[in-house]
């Protein structure tokens, strides 16, 4: 697996010119911590808590570009100056933005754009100065999931942590949401990084709910990681088809990142440990955001 990318080194890039960043938790600490399987069940259940059993969200958003597409908009939305054309978060910005991931093209871009403000969590608009231009504007039932989402990646650190104390994100504070997502486009790079990092947990992210399928298989695995499933229930749960599903867990079994037999699906011990780092690496990340955002 290529080296994991380093957070810190991403927040000393960011600030440059300031004080040292405050000291941040990392993902071998984070890994190494004696409640990290409670975090990261924590984290799974808070994820079910949002997508399991809500077709319309898991079609909405499980998939690698429809996220990166959705939280982008919110980056680009708290920085918005207007008085700063270069900060308008535009249809075009938001493309230079997710295009260089090579996740999606222009065009897909401007599909996905245009199901989030039919599904009323994006609107477009033309500003005064400049009628050919489209700003993207956050509704606030799109704000609302956020705050949700936030509090969910943020609820694994306040077990391990508690010390730190997380109040803003678990008590879903709207300033410290605009604060961490303004300050989320400087660690684009790095979520660059942490996904071309870990390739076993990409091959389910670029799926139509792969992840989904992922964590419910790490949730249902017992301690040689072999679940039993119905592929039938894992489609109904997320909204795909069993087909979908099948041909995902087929696919995975020819990369080597689980074994498929009847209703039994067993997990390499290699891709729990790449979700594990996945998750500790992304843990690490917010905390760092986390202590930029309130400082």
């Amino acid at each position: 697996m290529p080296t994991p990318p380093n957070p810190l080194a991403v927040a000393d890039t960011a600030l440059s010119g300031e004080s040292e960043p405050a000291m941040h938790h990392t993902p071998e600490e984070i890994l190494s911590h004696p409640q990290f399987p409670a975090a990261r069940r924590a984290y799974i259940e808070g994820l079910f808590g949002l997508y399991e059993n809500n077709q319309f969200m898991n079609r909405l958003l499980i998939e690698a570009t429809r996220s990166l597409v959705f939280f982008t908009a919110l980056g680009l939305w708290a920085d918005y100056e207007l008085h700063d054309r270069a900060t308008w978060p535009t249809v075009g910005l938001l493309k230079q933005q997710v295009e260089p991931y090579g996740l999606s093209t222009g065009r897909r871009i401007e599909a996905l754009i245009s199901r989030f403000v039919d599904a009323g969590y994006m609107t477009l608009s033309a500003p005064a100065a400049d009628r050919r231009v489209r700003i993207i504007t956050p509704t606030d039932k799109m704000m609302a999931h956020d705050l949700e989402w936030l509090a969910v990646h943020y609820r694994p650190l306040q077990i391990l942590f508690p010390e730190t104390g997380y109040h803003q994100p678990m008590q879903r504070d709207p300033t410290f949401q605009r604060n961490l997502r303004k300050i989320s486009r400087q660690f684009a790079a790095y979520a660059a990084q942490l996904m071309e990092s870990n390739p076993a947990v990409m091959f389910f992210m670029q799926r139509d709910a792969g992840t989904m399928i992922l964590l419910k298989l790490i949730s249902l695995g017992n301690a040689h990681g072999a679940a039993r499933v119905s592929l039938s229930d894992l489609a109904d749960r997320f909204g795909i088809s069993r087909t979908h599903v099948r041909n995902t867990i087929l696919e995975a079994e020819k990369r080597s990142l689980l074994r498929f037999s009847d209703t039994i699906i067993t997990l390499d011990p290699g891709l729990t440990a790449a979700y594990d780092r996945f998750v500790a690496d992304t843990m690490s990340g917010h905390d760092i955001m986390f202590k930029m955002a309130v400082r």
